[in-house]
């Protein structure tokens, strides 16, 4: 019997597990695990990487060994009345630069450089992966409960028209306002199947952006998770918002990938300067060879060896290498500028960024009071038309206005999630609780 229930209580378990709802968290780890872009990003790091390395082998001696044989086809006379018919060598070579204008350690150094940039590469891509599924999660969820919005607001509709061809029957509504509500009632089952439509798409783009086949329902958001926060964002002062903005400035020049990067490139350019001056100055190589050599006439292999210096010194022509230094000179000065430019424009992202989710919240706040408001008046005004109180055309103006006070209110919560998400992707941070803990100060 236990060896019955084993499986069953196994298969329970799968079925529970596959019917559970996907979280956000989870959709982030599928998105690390499976992204196209990121997994190519992550190769482009080790190729970088091993480049690296390379470079920094280029540092230490280099050696080669050599062997040589050669069959004569005649006999030879070999410095001896006798002839030899082959020949046979060996040996090694060994060198070692001793200077070379610092090209080879500022050629390292830049590999290093290059090394840093892929790293940063790959932590701008992995943000910016999960600022794309966070959003495509939030678009799933903001159509679903539009979706839903969509529905309720088909069936009140559609009590509406209960209600008018009731009173059109007794005489008390018009053809002409009976047809109305059987127009608003057909235009709502309209966007009814265009919210479906989205939706599914919507759920779609996101299993792609996932690499997964199919995704059944994702977990809910709930906005009570986010109202402490919403409160605090909509009650900052002045001077506690500037000093909200000058902490996430702080962050995001330390973090943000993009800036890094322009800093990286003003010290490579300036190696790459370094290494141009280095064209005019000479080279030092040293270099090691042994080698043993004997005929077939021969008992015993005869050994050479040889120990040199190489010394080489520019002379001509000296003005391609003082266009060389001309040139990086300015490839300098435009890295410092683009930097300047990239770190201003950062700066403004992330003020604009905090302003932005500081009015998301508050959009919040005044579209959850305005549905209150709306739902109060459309239910009043569907008793009075009940009673022949209003008319046709007060009733679906109040019910336009509260269908949009609700779409309204959700938009705008998934738009304060979305402002969240870009504002973090700004300042190069994947913990949100590093925002959270800024805000609840």
């Amino acid at each position: 019997m236990k060896k019955i229930l084993l499986p069953i209580i196994v298969i329970s378990l799968s079925m529970n597990l596959i019917a559970q709802s996907l979280t956000l968290d989870e959709a982030k780890k599928l998105a690390l695990k499976n992204n196209p872009d990121l997994l190519a990003q992550e190769q482009a790091t080790k190729a970088s990487k091993n480049s690296l390395w390379q470079s920094y082998l280029s540092l230490i001696p280099s050696a080669t060994v050599n062997g040589n044989y050669v069959k004569f086809n005649e006999l030879r006379m070999v410095g001896t009345p006798e002839l030899a018919e082959e020949t046979q060598s060996y040996g090694y070579t060994i060198s070692q630069p001793i200077f070379n204008g610092g090209k080879i350690w500022l050629g390292a150094r830049m590999a290093n450089d290059g090394y840093k940039i892929a790293k940063e590469n790959l932590t701008n891509k992995l943000l910016s992966t999960i600022a794309d599924v966070e959003s495509k999660y939030f678009n799933v969820l903001e159509n679903q409960n539009l979706l839903e919005i969509s529905r309720k607001d088909l069936l009140s509709s559609q009590t509406n028209v209960d209600v008018a061809q009731v009173r059109y029957d007794a005489g008390t509504l018009s053809k002409a306002e009976l047809l109305q509500f059987q127009s608003e009632l057909a235009g709502k089952e309209v966007n009814l199947i265009q919210m479906e439509n989205l939706y599914q798409i919507s759920l779609l783009e996101l299993a792609n952006f996932l690499q997964i086949e199919e995704i059944k329902e994702l977990s809910e958001i709930p906005i009570e998770a986010h109202q402490l926060t919403l409160d605090d964002l909509c009650s900052k002062s002045i001077s506690e918002l500037d000093g909200m903005i000058e902490a996430v400035v702080n962050i995001g020049k330390e973090n943000n990938p993009s800036l890094k990067k322009s800093k990286i490139s003003v010290n490579t350019n300036k190696k790459s300067l370094l290494m141009a001056g280095g064209n005019f100055l000479p080279s030092v190589n040293l270099q090691y060879s042994n080698s043993w050599s004997k005929y077939d006439i021969q008992d015993d292999y005869e050994e050479s060896g040889q120990l040199g210096i190489n010394l080489s010194v520019p002379i001509f022509p000296l003005v391609d290498n003082g266009l060389e230094v001309a040139k990086a000179n300015h490839n300098l000065k435009q890295a410092k500028y683009t930097l300047g430019t990239v770190s201003s424009g950062i700066k403004l992202s992330l003020q604009s960024s905090i302003i932005n989710l500081v009015a998301a919240a508050k959009t919040v706040k005044s579209a959850k009071l305005a549905m209150s408001y709306s739902q109060e008046t459309y239910d009043q005004m569907k008793e009075r038309f009940a009673l022949g109180a209003n008319t046709a055309n007060d009733l679906l103006f109040v019910e336009v206005m509260f269908t949009s006070a609700q779409n309204q209110y959700t938009s705008s919560f998934y738009n304060y999630l979305r402002a969240k998400s870009n504002l973090m992707l700004i300042m190069g941070e994947e913990d949100p609780q590093i925002l959270e803990k800024i805000i609840n100060r």
